[in-house]
């Protein structure tokens, strides 16, 4: 075999080798860096403290949509200071006349009504004219057939003429009959021209929409001219006289709350003031998604600075002290791959000089903000993997990164 052929063999075998390195290099599994937190212990209500902090929703304790029984045109809407008209969270005393609409529509209306009433009525002294007469007649009819019964009876007065004396007495009875039928019918028509009459006059009266309570204005759905459907809200106003805070409490909890403890809200919008309320309703079954009871708060006679919407700051009296309560964050929580309805996290552990993440199956409690409480599956000090938990392997090596 010539020296060029052997040199020609031991660069190919060369290449070859090289080529399957290469190979082997783009195969090989890169390791995936990951972020981790340990889990630790959370203190509800702070440490040597007798109450828990929950978070509370800011809201009426009354709120109602107004609107004008009748249809018709806008002629004028309530003015405040300065004299514009009244605005989206403007005040209003009870009884204020926040809109009304036109008066000319329901004016022409109850003219009607009271032209009908009229005419009615102007019936009634020509119908009362009739019965008298009506009843005198058949009065003297009744005295002429018992006189003529008589006289029959004595053989003094022939029959066709006693016939006569008794068609008389049936016609006149027919008559009166006849006129009080009458007088019905006009008493029926007076009544029913009065009901419309009185119709008329409540819708002008319902043409002014009041304020049913001191108020605040959350919505305005009107401008002066414009036409309003009957029924359809112009307004929707709130009590003003008090607010409610709503939060939720878990199964634990819930059995030591009890209607008419007081409580003190504190915000962070009004950092330098202090809210009192007590209990006023207590849901009788937790939400089915959180699993958390709604208890509702009534704050009499609140400050103007404490508006709707605000989230207020609460500490729930329990009469023991706060114990600690594992926790994670919540974006350190995955589904179990063998039990889909079942929860898991990846705890980060040394195996043999390297990090290696373990699935472990947890059970889960109460959520506190960005971080939930873990009752079973780890332990205090457990390193949890808080960013691409769900795309570890169980028994993946990973690299952990701050």
């Amino acid at each position: 075999m010539s020296t060029k052929f052997r040199f020609a063999i031991w660069a190919m075998t060369g290449a070859i080798s090289l080529s399957g390195c290469r190979s082997a290099e783009k195969i090989e599994k890169p390791i995936k860096p990951v972020q981790v937190e340990q889990a630790q212990n959370y203190f509800p209500g702070g440490e040597n403290s007798s109450g828990e902090r929950y978070s509370a929703n800011i809201m009426p304790s009354m709120q109602m949509e107004l609107a004008f029984k009748n249809g018709g045109y806008i002629s004028d809407i309530a003015r405040v200071s300065g004299n514009r008209y009244i605005q989206e969270g403007d005040v209003a005393a009870k009884g204020t006349v926040l809109a009304r609409l036109r008066k000319d529509d329901f004016a022409s209306k109850i003219s009607q009504a009271e032209a009908l009433v009229a005419e009615a009525q102007s019936t009634t002294e020509a119908n009362k004219a009739q019965l008298s007469e009506a009843e005198a007649a058949f009065r003297q009819a009744e005295r002429d057939l018992n006189r003529a019964t008589n006289l029959l009876e004595n053989r003094s007065l022939t029959k066709p003429e006693f016939e006569g004396a008794r068609t008389k007495h049936e016609l006149a009875q027919a008559r009166v009959e006849a006129v009080r039928a009458q007088s019905k019918v006009i008493e029926a028509k007076i009544s029913g021209a009065q009901a419309i009459l009185s119709e008329a006059r409540l819708a002008q009266q319902d043409a002014a929409l009041r304020a049913p309570f001191d108020c605040y204005v959350l919505k305005k759905m009107i401008e002066p001219g414009s036409m309003v459907a009957p029924g359809r809200p112009v307004f929707v106003v709130a009590d003003r006289s008090s607010l409610k805070a709503i939060f939720g409490v878990p199964d634990l909890t819930v059995r030591n709350v009890k209607i008419g403890t007081q409580l003190k809200f504190t915000t962070e919008a009004i950092p330098d003031m202090e809210f009192s309320g007590w209990i006023s309703r207590i849901s009788p079954a937790a939400d089915p998604k959180s699993r958390a009871f709604d208890v509702e708060a009534t704050i009499p006679r609140p400050s103007r600075e404490l508006r709707l919407g605000m989230i207020a700051s609460l500490t729930l009296p329990t009469g023991r002290s706060s114990s600690p309560v594992l926790v994670v964050p919540i974006n350190a929580i995955v589904r179990l791959k063998q039990s889909p309805e079942d929860y898991a996290v990846n705890v980060v552990s040394d195996q043999a000089g390297k990090q290696v993440a373990q699935q472990r199956r947890v059970k889960l409690g109460q959520a506190f903000g960005n971080m939930i409480a873990v009752t079973e599956g780890i332990s205090l000090g457990d390193r949890v993997i808080i960013s691409g938990s769900a795309l570890i392997v169980d028994g993946e090596q990973v690299r952990v990164i701050q």
